[in-house]
């Protein structure tokens, strides 16, 4: 819907932010695809999720892309509200990442978002799911079921 408020958003709204360059990676125009699929910080977490969920590598081009991961023919059925859970997960991983460098100057570290991720990932499946037996070392190995 075009309300997340990155620096491309905020700037055709009108407000000056800075030089709009992507908090994360520091490369980039920050829009709302690059922070979430083309910033190098967010490859390399899609790229540690997927390998930690046992799927295929998430290849995403737009911020729709990653909202669609669980319906792939590749992740279980059983598995796919779990996937798609981290999925939202991460994105607010990526998010709240992205605001403490600009508001807080917190250096980003995609390992920090990447144990964020499994930390948040693992209350919400544990307290949120029927599922509520499931250790942290079952959860840090993905292994659900």
């Amino acid at each position: 819907m075009n309300r997340i408020p990155t620096a491309d958003a905020l700037s055709k709204r009108g407000i000056v932010v800075g030089d709009g360059l992507c908090p994360l990676c520091k490369s980039e125009a920050e829009s709302v695809d690059h922070l979430f699929t083309s910033c190098y910080v967010a490859v390399i977490l899609w790229h540690k999720v997927s390998r930690w969920c046992r799927i295929p590598p998430i290849f995403a081009f737009s911020f729709k892309d990653l909202l669609e991961v669980h319906k792939s023919n590749h992740v279980k059925i059983a598995e796919k509200m779990i996937v798609q859970g981290v999925v939202y997960s991460a994105l607010w991983c990526l998010w709240a990442a992205r605001n403490k460098g600009i508001f807080s100057g917190v250096e980003v570290k995609v390992e920090n978002i990447f144990c964020e991720l499994k930390s948040l990932g693992f209350l919400w499946f544990k307290y949120r799911s029927r599922n509520n037996h499931i250790s942290w070392l079952d959860w840090c190995n993905f292994d659900l079921m």
